[in-house]
């Protein structure tokens, strides 16, 4: 065999070999830029639920901003302070109407589409942020510093958006195979994460985290 053949064979095996590693790494990801700001206030997407929010701040009428079917289940709250700061939290179709798969928290001192009757609770304060920092007030250059360039940008509204996939448990793929009456080929969850931002005199006025979970 010639010496520029086995180069060439040398060379095709090292560029396979990196496309399956990199075709891995895909398939096990698991980190979403989106996942430090999951929680707030001591609650978080996927694992809290509309009963354990209203058990720490109180019975909040809920309702929903959509009259399609299958719109999210929305609770509100506001913040006695001055600012009078709202948080609604979201159980939609990802979370089974119960689960929390999003949170908006919105500046009193915006006008709401969507009216809600909101619960007054001194439970958070009018500076509330995510676990990662997220907050109401961020100037535009620090809000791309915290989550990266926007996925999309329409006048004052940006949006920045994370697709990742998370390897199912055992007890995960046994429920799946139940469900579907068929093997689980390909034991990841689809991971969608969604941050939609609205400016303010340059300013963050309010943002919206959403979080859903598909197979």
């Amino acid at each position: 065999m010639s010496r520029i053949s086995t180069d060439l064979m040398v060379r095709v095996g090292l560029a396979l070999l990196l496309t399956t590693l990199t075709q891995i790494r895909g398939q096990t990801s698991s980190k979403s830029e989106a996942s430090p700001h999951l929680s707030l206030i001591g609650f978080s997407l996927e694992k809290n639920t509309l009963t354990d929010v209203q058990e720490k701040l109180g019975i909040s009428t809920a309702g929903a901003c959509s009259d399609e079917a299958g719109a999210s289940k929305m609770i509100c709250y506001v913040s006695e302070g001055p600012e009078k700061t709202k948080i609604l939290f979201e159980a939609g179709f990802s979370g089974g109407w119960s689960r929390l798969d999003g949170f908006k928290v919105v500046s009193g001192s915006l006008a709401q589409a969507c009216h809600l009757q909101c619960k007054a609770t001194t439970a958070f304060r009018d500076d509330i942020q995510t676990s990662g920092g997220l907050k109401l007030g961020l100037t535009r250059g620090e809000l791309i510093a915290l989550l990266g360039p926007p996925s999309k940008a329409t006048g004052t509204r940006l949006t920045f958006e994370w697709w990742s996939k998370r390897p199912m448990t055992k007890a995960e793929i046994d429920k799946q195979a139940q469900t579907f009456k068929a093997p689980v080929t390909s034991p990841y969850w689809d991971v969608h994460d969604i941050i939609e931002v609205t400016l303010s005199n340059s300013k963050v006025a309010e943002f919206e985290v959403h979080h859903t979970v598909t197979y």
